[in-house]
Parts: structure tokens; C-alpha cells; sequence
């Protein structure tokens, strides 16, 4: 509908009573939502085959039952520095950016416009004739004005693809807590395994001085005429050969604090992560109370993820089969118009109109879009169930090393405390004459070799227990602050002011979708 000042008069109110008509019919033919299955398909079990306690779990900052505040600290810098999670959190800016993209067609949208033009046009020759001279000359307009223009939501395709856009920066704020529980597990299983290397080397290095002492002993009673070469030889042999356990170690504890340090977003070698060398082996923190298997849904990033996305792929289909039907867009505008830039004030311009354009033949692409949707929807849910599959298995398998872990250590204890024994009746046999050295060298040997299993399983049962925290997920995360800009200092969590909300919404948190949409 238009109006202008100077020209009088109403024009084209039968096309716009015409569209609001129209529109008023189609209103009341929006998509509903159909019934949507539970999207897991997995048969939860009630209790662990491992542990039956039903318990709450309890797993804030687990990394700290482990006692070492060298380990807080490596957890903390790679928490603040690894790259990974910043790339984490970098994607999930993206993902509120285009939530806020999504949703920006739901409001009208104003533009403003300005427009002036000058243009001479000189006419040659001719006869003169009537007209020639309202040509000659220089022509001025100008313009200015504003339009506003709003899509109705005939069938929810706008609403659709903000609510996608919605559990898709959701998920991504999952990813983010996912990111960084893997982060923290990889930093205690780094700076475990520098503890475990540091303890080898003194364990190592004391076996060297103490068969020092053997070779000692053996050369002396060599002098004295009361042992042989053979024996001096065979202790030179057993001595050599612990000594060459040492570069393998002191490798292992080198490639460790690099880890640590890449994980921190340093390069390696970087003196920051120098604590690693201090303190020792922590002991085995008290078995945290695992709960029922159905809070993993709960419990683990990964899991709300991938539920979250499964909402995200059922909306999407509802956008997609709405895109099938007609939208109606309608726009305002008021211009002012002039020949002269004095008069722009004087002549005035405002309208109104209804647009409404729907699909008559498009090859059958819209309908093989609504197709393409449902199977990445099929799809989200098969990975749904694969991941929580996934996350079941791990905490048996945790469960079961664990387990496995501590009967293995208590036999080889068992058998170092033998082994002891066994060298002690060796020496005494050597020195009264009744054996030769070969006893006293393999039960040094045996003795030797079960210290560095017995250390190598305790470090072992503690990386079983990180295997158990990383499987159980939980909700330290929620307190997760983004980390300050590259290169910068980032505070602790506890000091951050802005944290990471994880908190699905309620039909991500139900295992449901918005529900496929379809035309009444």
C-alpha cells in the first residue's frame, strides 16, 4: 500500500488485503511435532559389574585426593595454557556467534538509505523543436529514507534453525568440558609418569651403589685368596648391566616434562614445569564412589554432546520441511524524495507490502534435503549410543585394571619380601663356602628386578585411577573459566569471575529432541 504526498489518493489495497488473507489462512496451518522415540537405544545396566555401590559421585578437582601440590600445579598451568582447550574455547565463540546469527531473523530488520544524484544532458543539432529544451540542463534528486522488513514464521523455519543453532553452541560448550577433562587426565598421566621415572632413577641408582659394594666384597675376598675370578666377573657383568638402566630412565623422565609442558602451551624444556622433578610418588588416593551407570549421562561432556546434537539434527529436519512451504515477508518504508536538495523536507513517501513466495518445482531438492537431514539425524543417534557404549566400557575396563592392578601388586610385594629373604640365605651359603657366587649374583638379580616392577605397578594402579576419574566425567568443569589471551598469565580457577555453564536444556537433558516437524 503506498500513499504519496502530491499524488493523491489510496493505491493497491486489493493485492494487500489480498496478502493479509491469505496469510491469515496459512497461520493456522503450522508444523506440529511428531512423536520422537527415546534417542537412546542402549539398555543402561542399574549397577557396575565392577563396583555396586549406588553412591553420588564425587569428583571436583580430583586431581587433588592425589595430595602433591606439584601435581595441582601441572594440572593448573595445562588448564590455563593447553592449546587445545583454547582452540575449544575459540570454536564455542564461533558457535555463540552464529546462535546470535540464527536468531537474528526472528526481529525485524531496519536499514537506512541516502541517495543524491546530479545529471546534465545537452542535446546538438535538431530543429528545435518543442522539447528539446526541457532536456538541456542539469537534473538533481535526492532521497532518503528508512525500510523495515520481517519474515512471519509461517512454519517455524526460523525458530528451527535458531533452536539448531542453540543445541549446536550448547554441544560446543560440551566440547569445551570434554576437552578439558581429557587435558587434565593427560597432565596427571604426565607428571605421573615423570614421578614414576624420577622414583626409578633413585631406585636404580641405589641398586648401583649397593652393587658396588658386592663388587667390593668379591674383589676383596678375590685378594684374599678366598674367591675366584669367575665370581669377580660375574658381579662386573650384574653391575654393568644396572647402570645401563639408567639412560632409558633419565630419557623417560625427559620426554615426560615435555609433555607436560606442551600440554601447558610451552615449548619443551621450559623451566615452568621444573616441579616435576620435585616430591615423589604419591600414594593411592581413597576409590571414589563411582554412582549408577545412568549418571554418566549426567556426569560425562561427551555424552551431553552428543545428545545435544541429536536435538540439534532433529530441529534441523523441522527447518528443512519447512522450507518446503511458502514464507511471507512484509516491509514498511518512508522516503522523503525531491528534485532539489532545499525541497528533500516537502515531499514525502511511506508504503507497505506483503510478499508471500512459495515453491512450485524445484527438482525434488527440498525433499531430498528433508531426506539428507533425517540420516544425519539417524546418524547423531547411532553416535549417540556408540559413545555412551563407549563410556560404559571405559569405566568397566577402569574398574577391572583397578582391581587387577592391586592383586598384582600385593603378589609382587609378596615376592620381593621372598626375594630379600632368598639373598639374605645366599650371602650367608657364599661366604660359609657352600655355594658359588652365581646364587648370591641371581638372587641380586631377582631382588633387583622386583623393586622396579614393584614401583613401575604402583605408578601403573595410579594411572588406572586417572583412567577411572577421566571415564566418571563430573562437574568441575562447570567452574571452568576461559583462559586469558595467548601468551598471558590465566588465574586460577577458583579466582575466575566467568565460568563455563554446562547445563543442558531440558529437552537435551530428557534424551529428546524438539521433534521432527511436519505440515498439518
Amino acid at each position: 500500500m503506498n500513499r504519496s504526498r502530491g499524488t493523491g489518493g489510496w493505491s493497491g489495497l486489493a493485492p494487500w488485503a489480498l496478502g493479509l488473507l491469505v496469510a491469515s489462512g496459512l497461520g493456522g496451518c503450522r508444523a506440529n511435532e511428531i512423536e520422537a522415540d527415546s534417542t537412546v537405544g542402549v539398555v543402561v545396566p542399574e549397577a557396575w559389574v565392577g563396583a555396586r555401590t549406588l553412591e553420588d559421585v564425587e569428583l571436583n578437582r580430583w586431581w587433588e585426593s592425589f595430595g602433591s601440590p606439584e601435581l595441582t600445579a601441572a594440572v593448573e598451568r595445562s588448564l590455563g595454557g593447553g592449546l587445545d582447550l583454547r582452540s575449544a574455547w575459540a570454536r564455542l565463540r564461533q558457535a555463540r556467534a552464529s546462535l546470535r546469527a540464527a536468531g537474528a531473523p526472528r526481529f525485524p530488520a531496519l536499514e537506512g538509505t541516502a541517495r543524491g544524484s546530479s545529471q546534465t544532458i545537452e542535446t546538438s543539432g535538431g530543429s528545435g523543436g518543442m522539447g528539446q529544451d526541457f532536456f538541456n540542463g542539469p537534473t538533481e534528486s535526492y532521497s532518503a529514507g528508512v525500510t523495515a522488513s520481517y519474515e512471519v514464521d509461517l512454519f517455524g523455519r526460523i525458530a528451527s534453525a535458531a533452536r539448531a543453532a542453540e543445541f549446536e553452541m550448547l554441544a560446543t560448550q560440551d566440547d569445551v568440558a570434554a576437552t578439558a577433562l581429557a587435558l587434565a587426565a593427560s597432565a596427571v598421566e604426565a607428571w605421573l609418569d615423570a614421578a614414576v621415572a624420577r622414583d626409578q632413577i633413585e631406585l636404580v641408582e641405589e641398586q648401583v651403589r649397593v652393587s658396588e659394594e658386592l663388587l667390593e666384597v668379591t674383589e676383596q675376598r678375590f685378594g684374599f685368596g678366598s674367591g675366584n675370578a669367575l665370581a669377580v666377573l660375574q658381579q662386573r657383568r650384574q653391575l654393568a648391566g644396572t647402570r645401563a638402566e639408567l639412560p632409558p630412565l633419565r630419557s623417560a623422565l625427559e620426554r615426560a616434562e615435555y609433555r607436560l609442558a606442551v600440554l601447558a602451551g610451552l615449548p619443551p624444556g621450559s623451566p615452568e614445569v621444573a616441579d616435576a622433578r620435585l616430591g615423589g610418588l604419591p600414594g593411592l588416593p581413597e576409590m571414589p564412589r563411582v554412582g549408577a551407570p545412568s549418571q554418566l549421562l549426567e556426569r560425562r561432556p561427551d555424552l551431553r554432546a552428543a545428545l545435544l546434537r541429536v536435538s540439534s539434527a532433529d530441529v534441523n529436519v523441522a527447518q528443512a520441511i519447512a522450507e518446503r512451504y511458502p514464507r511471507l515477508s512484509l516491509s514498511a518504508g518512508f522516503q522523503f524524495n525531491a528534485f532539489t536538495f532545499g525541497e528533500l523536507l516537502d515531499r514525502t513517501i511511506w508504503n507497505i507490502a506483503g510478499n508471500l513466495v512459495g515453491p512450485l518445482i524445484d527438482g525434488g531438492a527440498r525433499r531430498a534435503e528433508v531426506a539428507r537431514r533425517e540420516a544425519v539425524l539417524e546418524a547423531a543417534v547411532l553416535n549417540l549410543n556408540a559413545t555412551l557404549l563407549t563410556a560404559l566400557r571405559e569405566v568397566e575396563d577402569a574398574l577391572s585394571l583397578e582391581t587387577s592392578a592391586n592383586e598384582r601388586l600385593s603378589v609382587l610385594e609378596e615376592q620381593t619380601e621372598l626375594a630379600r629373604a632368598e639373598l639374605a640365605q645366599a650371602q650367608q651359603r657364599y661366604v660359609s663356602g657352600v655355594d658359588t657366587y652365581l646364587q648370591v649374583l641371581s638372587a641380586v638379580q631377582v631382588l633387583q628386578q622386583l623393586e622396579r616392577q614393584v614401583l613401575q605397578e604402583r605408578g601403573e594402579r595410579l594411572q588406572n585411577r586417572v583412567l577411572l576419574h577421566r571415564a566418571l566425567g563430573g562437574e568441575w568443569m562447570a567452574k571452568l573459566a576461559e583462559p586469558a589471551p595467548f601468551g598471558e598469565a590465566a588465574p586460577p580457577l577458583e579466582d575466575s569471575e566467568e565460568f563455563l555453564d554446562s547445563t543442558p536444556p531440558p529437552a537435551a537433558s530428557a534424551g529428546f529432541g524438539d521433534g521432527a516437524q511436519s505440515a498439518s
